[in-house]
């Protein structure tokens, strides 16, 4: 197994991203603004962008691009939100589409309103 870390240290005990048998796991990434620690301005939609440009950045330490992506795991807070973050999603994803779950939950940390998590594959 390998840890795959960014230039963001996280505040839990986990790793950022850590290869295993040729798959890159990608721990859930929120929208907290890793320079403030509060969620990204602007309401769900820049949320979700901060959290997919979290979970690139994840990508690209492990050496691998978006479209590696084989699955995303993605948590909001609230069902109506799931159109603006499926827009975001489409914008950052474009013709690739990963498998994806999206599950609505009660809350998550410092206030975020969305959570996202990936699976990637890596070439041998």
């Amino acid at each position: 197994m390998k840890q795959i870390f960014t230039d963001t240290i996280p505040a839990g005990h986990y790793t950022p991203g850590i290869i295993s048998n040729g798959t890159l796991y990608v721990s859930g990434q929120t929208s907290a603004d890793p320079a403030t620690g509060k969620p990204a301005a602007g309401g769900i939609r820049a949320e979700t962008v901060m959290a997919l440009k979290k979970m690139e950045a994840v990508l690209k330490a492990a050496g691998v691009t978006k479209e590696a992506v084989v699955m995303c795991r993605v948590y909001i807070t609230a069902a109506s939100q799931w159109g603006e973050v499926n827009d975001a999603y489409k914008e950052f994803f474009g013709d690739h589409k990963p498998a994806r779950v999206t599950v609505p939950i009660k809350e998550l940390n410092h206030g975020c309103l969305i959570e996202i998590e990936a699976i990637a594959e890596i070439n041998k």
